[in-house]
This record gives structure tokens, C-alpha cells and sequence, in this order.
């Protein structure tokens, strides 16, 4: 993002202001407000939602912005050329978390960046929280990862990162075991200092979604998880795909950015569809997974855009689903 965006004060914006309150999060989660614990409902009240709807000659200079990065030829593609990228990536993260104390704020992922638009309900929108997206996260992932992960006795976290997640859930429910599973080795070192460390049932492995390990043991009752994981495996998620069919966990979890969801009559969807097509990011899945419950192989439980994305896409939606035999 340019400086010219980035220094913007949400004050001296001109446009509609709004905040997010609660009803605003059960609607992008796709969830009754009442089903969103209290202790959620305090955060959403004591946190600073508040944003400036951009319009006119902001919007157009946000627009000009992402299309001319999209256009730009710098960004880096998806797919297996880029593990040294996440080599390094996850490596700072391990770093900075040893030099911490082993402070889990060192685990956060380098691409929640503060201090820019976000997008919300097909605008963008100016926070005046720099942390507007992180806040937001950190409502949406205690909700989601209590909601839905509670009865499973093992959790898998496929492209597990920073083990910014996994810290998250084993907070929560300390006493469940939890597998964290990515292709870059700083990762799963990451995973199992976590472990030592706090004590938890937690392991962390290398796995490469391109050539998974079939000799991998799940467990009666297990979930499989990815969060902003499968985008990186662009057209070739099929072995990964075969891989989780042929384990039949008790159910599958994805928070990805689904480029069939957006639509291409809206411009600020329009420029989150060019930025996933030139990153190469992951596309036919959703798809497939219908085919396969069209087929009696799948039960699809839940699909939610998200409405809600960093300045280039949206990165949260939910695809919820159950492999049968």
C-alpha cells in the first residue's frame, strides 16, 4: 500500500461512519447474536470498531492502489515454488518468539497489517483502530473455534504457520490434543516449543500439501483445520484433497478467501478476484466438494462468505464439511 493511503487520518475522511456492534459480527459470522457468548459481546463493546466508509475520490484512490499493486508484477505466486518464502517467513516468527520469552504476541502473522483499509459488506472501509482486522480476528476466532471445535477429541491444523491458532485453542481447551502440520520446518519447530514450553498436547510436523504423508494417524473423532493455509495451493489441491478422503475425519474446517463467492459485478469484489487470479491463489475446491455431496462422499455443513477481508481479499470465509464413505 502507498504512503499516500497509509497516512490517511480517519478523522479528516470524509464519508458515512459506522462501528461495528454486535449484530454486525453475528451477521458476518452467520450466527443469532445470542449464540455469541458474553465474554465475545464484552470485547465487541470494550474494542474500538469505529470506520469511515470510503467514497468518491478515497475510494477511487484505494482502488488505484490495489490495481496497481495487482498490476505491478512483484507479487509472489502460490504453489510449491514458494516454501523458501514461508521458510523464511515462519523462521522470523520463531525468532521473535524465543527472543520474546516465548510471548504469544510474537506469533502473529506478518500478513494481518495494521494501519491500512480493510474491506467490509463490498466497500472499503478506513479503521480508526490500526488493529481494526486483528481485533476483528481475535472476536471471529474464539467464536469459531468454540462453536464448532469443542466436541472433536484432536484437532489437525493443516498449514499451521506461526502456531498463532494453535496457541488460541489450546488455550481454550488445554487437554486436547492438537497436531500442527506445515511444510516449513520453522513452523513445526515453532509447535513443539509451544509445547514444551506451556505444556500442552501439542505436537508440530512437517507436511506438504503437494505430497502429503499417508502414513499420518488420525484418530477416532479428529477435525481437520486450515485458516488462510489452502490458498497456497493453487490449482493443485487435489493429492491434498484425496489425502483428507482418504482419512475421513470427523470434519473439516476451512477459513480460506473463496474466489467463486465474490461477485464480479462489484468493483471492490472485482479487484479481490484479479488480485486472488494473479496470486494464483486456490480455486475449483468449493466446487468439488459440492460435486462430491451431489455424489452422497460429502456433507457440506455450513458455507459463509465472510464480507468482511484485509485490503486485497477476503480471507474469511467459512466452508464447513464432512467427508462420507
Amino acid at each position: 500500500m502507498s504512503k499516500r493511503l497509509a497516512d490517511l487520518d480517519p478523522a479528516t475522511v470524509p464519508g458515512v461512519r459506522g462501528r461495528l456492534a454486535l449484530d454486525d459480527f453475528a451477521r458476518l459470522f452467520g450466527t443469532p447474536a445470542d449464540a455469541i457468548l458474553p465474554e465475545l459481546k464484552a470485547e465487541i463493546a470494550a474494542r474500538d470498531f469505529r470506520y469511515v466508509v470510503l467514497e468518491g475520490e478515497m475510494r477511487d484512490r484505494t482502488l488505484l492502489d490495489v490495481f496497481q499493486t495487482i498490476d505491478s508484477g512483484t507479487l509472489s505466486k502460490a504453489g510449491s515454488a514458494g516454501k523458501a518464502r514461508w521458510d523464511k517467513g515462519w523462521s522470523e516468527n520463531l525468532e521473535a518468539f524465543v527472543a520474546s520469552g516465548y510471548d504469544l504476541k510474537a506469533l502473529v502473522p506478518k500478513y494481518i497489517r495494521p494501519r491500512q483499509p480493510v474491506r467490509l459488506d463490498q466497500h472499503y472501509v478506513l479503521p480508526v483502530n490500526p488493529a481494526f482486522e486483528l481485533d476483528w480476528y481475535e472476536i471471529f476466532r474464539p467464536w469459531f473455534l468454540g462453536t464448532y471445535l469443542e466436541p472433536f477429541d484432536c484437532v489437525f491444523e493443516f498449514g499451521c504457520g506461526s502456531g498463532f491458532n494453535l496457541a488460541a485453542l489450546a488455550q481454550c481447551a488445554p487437554g486436547r490434543r492438537y497436531v500442527g502440520l506445515d511444510w516449513a520446518a520453522p513452523s513445526a519447530e515453532i509447535v513443539n516449543r509451544m509445547a514444551k514450553h506451556f505444556g500442552w498436547r501439542m505436537e508440530g510436523r512437517v507436511f506438504d500439501f503437494f505430497h502429503p504423508d499417508a502414513t499420518l494417524d488420525v484418530p477416532a473423532n479428529s477435525a481437520f483445520l486450515s485458516i488462510g493455509a489452502l490458498e497456497q495451493t493453487g490449482r493443485d489441491w487435489g493429492a491434498f484433497l484425496d489425502f483428507v478422503l482418504a482419512k475421513r475425519p470427523a470434519c473439516v474446517f476451512h477459513i480460506e478467501p473463496i474466489l467463486e463467492w465474490y461477485d464480479p459485478a462489484n468493483l471492490v469484489d472485482y479487484a479481490a478476484i484479479r488480485f486472488h487470479e494473479v496470486r494464483d491463489y486456490w480455486r475449483g475446491y468449493p466446487d468439488r466438494i459440492a460435486a462430491l455431496a451431489r455424489a452422497g462422499r460429502a456433507e457440506i455443513v455450513k458455507q459463509k462468505r465472510s464480507y468482511f477481508g484485509s485490503l486485497f481479499i477476503e480471507g474469511y470465509s467459512q466452508l464447513i464439511w464432512r467427508p462420507l464413505s
